[in-house]
């Protein structure tokens, strides 16, 4: 425990008077009621550092002593300075003279039992404060500084411009320049004196639904100064209206010159009305909730909810404030309670954009379906590529009749039409087995079975979808013209779970519904190859249908009611394949093979499901990625015929267009009997 030497002052209290242009007399001798200001506390300190009789002891490490005592100072004028990994681990007492405690560590440090300081010096860091009855003559925070007030400090606290003062301790007097912070976290101040706020002070006032708040207690004068009142809104569900008390003096002098408030949906109100307090009510406003809709999905949304259309006007405290005609859906209450930038994000969570594009996700899942029964006809149709013209190409070779075959799917995309939250990633995986056989020398036909696995990803949305897949198909080949003929039904149970939280709530609805897919084209190709290079035109008419039934997802306030979704389409692809046989040295048949066409769709191609609020609101309309008009459509592949039986294959296919885009891979193998 370090002990300094002790000496008379002999121009300590001359040289501070100089130091304020106040002869014969110091800060210290100053009448407790007029706190100085932060400038004049610095000229103090600056002062009585620079006084050839102030005696610095600097504390850069962690201090302690016994009986509890980390540092006890002699009578000197003494200058403690805390820097480095300075701090006290018990009290610290400035014994005898004038003296100074300066914190200056970076990272702050906590602030225990002190003795004999006339003044608090904080520069920089985040302190706490639990000592009681110290620093007759004040402090100052300085900087950046940030002082959390859970002791007692007996004289005036001065807070410069940028730093912050908080916490439910005790002051002699209270000037602030900077931030002074009232929150349930920390409490709000007791002031024995007088408290001054500057025009460049800001009172942080945290609010919450409840009615809860702190109130600032001040003994003396509370002089506002035109300073900025910023309200701090807790989360929560918040009533039409609320009051809190800000402030409590002997008298309350001036006004707040500028409120800022960053709740969407309600407006504060002050009250000066007694003198003697300040009062703050706050109220449902005007501002639609479609205001801060960014998406026309949340502007829908917003416009379906059923709010009470009373308003209540700002009113006394003394006054109690009508309450709303109807309980609102606890979701909407909490969106009125939110903060202008959650509730933009609010109101896409609880629009359900993404259950628009659950019919394009599903359409696009079973392409691959009648792409898989497409493929097995154009591995039969094709004119012979080595020049026998007019017969059908069989992959096992002349003799068979039927073929099985056997085909694995791989297929994602995306979705996304800028509709924000709406956007759904998709991706399946299948199979699907088919049989065929041929019924004289022009017609074939076979039937096909499947099953295949979705998953949905979106940012606010995960689903998932298992599909069963029935179909036929027929093939009549004479000579170069080829026409093919398919149909597929699918029978899909799918899974949505999204994800709702903001301003407290928080909220997990669940959806499960039942789907239908039914499938249709004809396709019509010539074959202009000769030799070993097939070179096919064609076109090709297609059909889709999209039927959902209707459900109603489990969950809380934001579970929604699911109307049931119909769409229907046709469509028309234009293209051009080409292929080539490269028989290898091993007798083997590799076969490349390329596609390109340009498909139009026809009729109503948005994607637009009508919902609501499950336990609240009107119907709405949220709009998805739509069908893309016109797209890409591209084919390409490897085959190769290990036998006169067997033959394997790889092959990619992809869709690009506007709106969504969608890729795909496979694996077949096929055995001819």
């Amino acid at each position: 425990m370090p002990i300094r030497r002790t000496f008379r002052p002999h121009s300590m209290a001359l040289a501070i008077s100089l130091a304020l242009g106040h002869a014969g007399s110091a800060i210290a001798q100053q009448p407790a009621s007029i706190p100085p200001t932060s400038a004049d506390q610095m000229a103090w300190i600056e002062a009585f550092i620079k006084d050839p009789d102030t005696v610095t002891t600097k504390v850069t490490k962690a201090e302690s002593g016994p009986e509890g005592i980390a540092l006890k100072l002699g009578d000197a004028h003494d200058l403690v300075t805390v820097s480095g990994r300075g701090r006290f681990n018990g009290l610290v007492d400035g014994g005898g003279g004038t003296n100074v405690l300066q914190l200056d560590v970076a990272s702050g440090g906590g602030l225990g039992e002190s003795r004999n300081f006339n003044v608090l010096h904080i520069k920089r860091g985040q302190w706490t404060l639990t000592g009681t009855d110290d620093f007759r003559d004040g402090a100052v925070l300085m900087g950046n500084a940030v002082l959390t007030n859970r002791g007692r400090i007996a004289g005036p606290v001065s807070i410069d411009t940028r730093a912050t003062f908080r916490g439910n301790g005790h002051v002699g007097q209270l000037t602030v320049a900077g931030r002074l912070e009232v929150n349930a976290l920390y409490g709000a101040p007791q002031v024995s004196g007088n408290l001054e706020l500057h025009d460049s002070a800001e009172l942080a006032y945290e609010v919450n639904a409840d009615g809860r708040s702190e109130t600032i207690k001040v003994d003396g004068t509370a002089s506002l100064g035109d300073a900025t009142l910023k309200i701090v809104a807790a989360p929560g569900d918040y009533p039409v209206t609320s009051e809190y008390r800000v402030i409590e003096a002997g008298k309350v002098q001036g006004q707040f010159g500028k409120v800022l408030n960053d709740l969407a949906f309600m407006t504060p109100t002050l009250h000066y009305d007694d003198g003697k307090s300040v009062d703050l009510t706050y109220a449902r406003n005007d501002v639609p909730i479609e205001r801060l809709a960014i998406t026309e999905n949340g502007r829908e949304l917003a416009q379906s909810i059923e709010e009470s259309t009373y308003i209540p006007q700002p009113q006394a405290p003394s006054v109690t404030a009508a309450k709303p005609s109807t309980q609102l859906n606890a979701a909407v209450t909490a969106l009125l309670g939110s903060s202008k930038a959650t509730a933009t994000y609010a109101i896409e969570q609880l629009a359900g954009g993404s259950n628009a594009n659950l019919a394009n996700a599903t359409l696009s899942s079973v392409k691959p379906v009648s792409g898989s029964m497409l493929s097995a006809m154009r591995q039969l149709d094709s004119s012979d590529l080595n020049g026998q013209s007019g017969a059908p190409r069989l992959a096992a070779g002349g003799e068979a009749t039927g073929r099985v075959w056997l085909q694995a799917l791989g297929h994602g995309g995306t979705l996304d039409r800028g509709h924000g939250s709406s956007a759904l990633q998709h991706s399946t995986k299948g199979l699907v087995l088919g049989a065929d056989w041929a019924l004289d020398e022009q017609w074939r036909v076979g039937v096909i079975g499947g099953q295949s696995q979705t998953r949905l990803d979106g940012s606010q949305l995960d689903g998932e979808l298992d599909s069963w897949h029935l179909g036929a198909y027929a093939l009549r080949q004479s000579g170069p013209l080829a026409l093919r003929l398919g149909a597929t039904h699918s029978n899909h149970d799918g899974s949505t779970k999204r994800r709702v939280a903001f301003n407290g709530f928080s909220d997990r609805p669940k959806g499960s519904y039942n789907a239908s897919t039914q499938q249709a084209f004809t396709e019509v190709g010539y074959n202009l190859g000769r030799g070993n290079l097939s070179a096919e035109p064609f076109a090709n008419i297609g059909y889709q249908r999209y039927q959902r039934d209707s459900y109603t997802e489990k969950g809380g306030a934001a579970a929604l009611q699911v109307h049931g979704q119909t769409q229907n389409n046709f469509s028309t692809t234009f293209g051009l394949r080409l292929a080539q046989l490269k028989t290898l040295d091993n007798g083997m048949q590799l076969t490349p093979r390329f596609s390109a066409g340009w498909k139009h769709t026809y009729g109503d191609v948005d994607s637009k499901t009508q919902q609501r609020l499950a336990t609240g609101g009107k119907n709405y309309i949220v709009e998805g990625a739509a069908l893309d008009r016109d797209s890409l459509m591209l084919d390409a592949g490897l085959e190769l015929a290990v036998s006169t039986r067997h033959t394997f294959g790889v092959g990619y296919n992809g869709e690009i267009g506007n709106d969504g885009r969608s890729h795909g891979v496979m694996g077949q193998w096929r055995m001819a009997f």
